[in-house]
């Protein structure tokens, strides 16, 4: 006569628990997939912000007290960063093309193709960047620094001074 085994079904399913729960499987509410998720959004907000040349739908990504650097200039506070985006979507139609993305923690590097042209003489220019965001409690970032040649691009190193 053979004996039943004790039900190992609960052992089983804790393990598959206990698996599902460890590692990467945890992920899909991680910070570095929520980040990735803003810049994304963002970039794809500065497109179409710059289509229908509304800076402030792009400026919103950023806090109130939040600080945006290039090479040549500095502005503090999501009033004087808008001011800067006012002017370079008055004076450029352009767009953002994300080539890489790289996260860690509430950190982004994002390789960027800015490729604009002037609405006044029509002249174009592309600039490869990296720009660099920090994303805060609030969700929004809390800083933003792009690093880029300031003299192939002079006339964008200029706007907002």
């Amino acid at each position: 006569m053979a004996f039943p085994l004790p039900s190992k079904r609960p052992l089983l399913a804790a393990f598959a628990v206990a698996a599902a729960f460890s590692g990467n499987a945890l992920a899909a509410g991680s910070v570095e997939m929520q980040v990735e998720h803003l810049v994304k959004q963002a970039m794809a907000e500065y497109n179409t912000a710059m289509e229908e040349g509304d800076s402030a739908s792009f400026a919103k990504y950023f806090s109130s007290n939040a600080t945006f650097e290039t090479p040549t200039a500095r502005f503090a506070g999501r009033k004087e960063i808008a001011k800067y985006f006012e002017a370079e979507f008055k004076n450029y139609k352009a767009t953002y093309e994300v080539k890489k993305m790289f996260v860690q923690g509430s950190s982004a590097a994002i390789v960027i193709t800015w490729d604009g042209a002037s609405r006044t003489g029509g002249d174009s220019l592309k600039v490869d960047l990296v720009g660099v965001y920090e994303v805060g409690s609030s969700g929004q970032f809390s800083s933003a620094r792009y690093y880029y040649d300031s003299a192939r691009a002079k006339a964008l190193a200029d706007l907002g001074k």
